[in-house]
C-alpha cells in the first residue's frame, strides 16, 4: 500500500508539473512569427555617399596661377538608382547629386569664379543621359595647362546605367571659356 501511495504521488507531481505552457523554443518561434507578420514590409533606404562629402583641391601653375576647386555633394538632391522589393523588404538606393565651385586667379587677380552642375551641361537635344546624371568630378589637367590657358576636365555619370561623359574646359587669361565634349559612353 505504501508503494501505491508513493506511485500515485509521483504521477500526481508529474501531471501537475505539465501545465501546458509553451517551451522556450516554441515561445521564440511564435514571437518571431508575430514580428514578421507585423513588419512584413520593411523599407531600407541607402544613399551613396551616406553623408555630405567635400573634396577641395588647390593647384598652383607656374607660381602665378591658382586654381581652387571644391567638389561637393548636395544633401537635398539625389537620383533614384534602383528599387527592389521582395517578400520581406523594399530596398531603395539613391546617388547624391554633386556640384563644383571653381575659382581661378592669376597674380592675385580673379579671372573666373563659377559653379558647375549638370544644369549647365544639359543640351537642348533630348539626351536621356541627362535625365539621371550627376557631376562626378572636376580637376585641373596639369599636362595641358599653362600660365595662359588653364584646362579643366569635368566628368559626369549616369548612375542608373553607368554611362558617362567627359568634357574639357579651357579658360584663358581673360576668363573666356570654351567647353568641348572629349569622350562619352552610353
Amino acid at each position: 500500500m505504501k508503494n501505491n501511495l508513493i506511485f500515485v504521488a509521483l504521477i500526481s507531481i508529474i501531471c501537475l508539473s505539465c501545465n501546458g505552457k509553451p517551451t522556450k523554443k516554441e515561445a521564440l518561434e511564435r514571437a518571431v512569427f508575430e514580428f514578421n507578420q507585423r513588419n512584413s514590409n520593411v523599407e531600407i533606404i541607402a544613399y551613396h555617399p551616406e553623408t555630405y562629402t567635400e573634396v577641395v583641391t588647390d593647384t598652383i601653375i607656374e607660381n602665378k596661377t591658382k586654381v581652387h576647386i571644391k567638389n561637393y555633394s548636395l544633401l537635398d538632391e539625389h537620383i533614384l538608382v534602383s528599387k527592389t522589393t521582395d517578400a520581406v523588404s523594399k530596398k531603395i538606393n539613391y546617388q547624391r547629386v554633386f556640384a563644383s565651385e571653381i575659382h581661378i586667379s592669376i597674380a592675385s587677380k580673379d579671372i573666373l569664379s563659377t559653379h558647375l552642375s549638370t544644369k549647365q551641361f544639359k543640351t537642348s537635344v533630348a539626351d536621356p543621359f541627362w535625365d539621371h546624371a550627376t557631376l562626378q568630378h572636376t580637376w585641373v589637367n596639369q599636362e595641358l595647362s599653362n600660365i595662359t590657358n588653364i584646362v579643366l576636365d569635368i566628368s559626369f555619370i549616369n548612375p542608373r546605367n553607368q554611362a558617362y561623359k567627359l568634357y574639357r574646359m579651357s579658360v584663358n587669361v581673360d576668363g573666356h571659356q570654351t567647353i568641348n565634349l572629349i569622350e562619352e559612353q552610353s
